[in-house]
């Protein structure tokens, strides 16, 4: 199991950009549709930073608020 950085990859920020925006839709339209999804496959790590700082990006960029975070967490 690996648990290093991948090298960054020569995608334009556009191009990165283009490929979370469809990864959170289909990972979205999965979930709601067929139920509870990993959101990362066995044995492959992700660093919690690098969770955090995409988590915030997207929340941001979608105009989330703390309220709608609670009531998605039941919080």
């Amino acid at each position: 199991m690996s648990t290093s950085t991948p090298e960054p990859t020569p995608a334009s920020d556009a191009e990165l950009q283009q490929a979370l925006a469809d990864a959170v839709t289909a990972y979205g339209a999965r979930v709601r549709e067929h139920g509870e999804l990993p959101a990362f496959p066995p044995g492959r790590e992700v660093d919690g930073t690098h969770v955090a700082v995409t988590a915030a990006a997207i929340l941001r960029a979608s105009d989330i608020t703390s309220f709608e975070i609670g009531a998605i967490f039941n919080i």
